[in-house]
């Protein structure tokens, strides 16, 4: 299991926050330099403190072969977070066989809505990688609409 970040995971690129009532959409991206394994991690960015989730689309080109999930990840970035609080996989299975774009699952809105807030810290959105992808090269992208809690 490797952990890899992008620019916004790393706080290169800061992840915007909402002044108001509004939804904020923010959205990261990766770029492949080698084939992703089974249990990889691509962190792609915080959710802000006092900040809830609504929606997520992963987006990429495609992968050759493979599934994700997508969610929060545990306090050590080596899982997602499936206690409570952190609202369970949002995307779960996803093929990226073929270039194309994924929504939360029913199951996964649900658990989003069912999110609870940290008003002290970030929290990191990754990708998981279920299993094996064979792309060398290529692009994914995580959208992340949420809103102040």
């Amino acid at each position: 299991m490797a952990l890899k970040q992008s620019a916004h995971a790393r706080g290169v690129i800061p992840t915007p926050v909402a002044t108001a009532c509004e939804v904020v959409a923010c959205r990261a991206s990766f770029t492949l330099t080698g084939d992703l394994a089974v249990g990889d991690i691509v962190e792609m960015m915080n959710l802000p403190a006092g900040h809830v989730p609504v929606d997520v689309l992963f987006d990429g080109d495609a992968m050759g072969a493979g599934t994700v999930s997508v969610g929060l990840l545990n306090a050590d970035k080596s899982d997602l977070d499936t206690a409570a609080s952190g609202g369970a996989a949002w995307l779960t299975g996803g093929a990226v066989t073929t270039a194309a774009g994924l929504r939360a699952d029913s199951a996964g809105l649900r658990a989003m809505s069912r999110c609870a807030p940290s008003q002290s810290a970030n929290r990191p959105i990754g990708i998981k990688i279920a299993t094996d992808t064979t792309a060398t090269s290529g692009t994914i992208g995580l959208t992340l609409l949420y809103r102040s809690a």
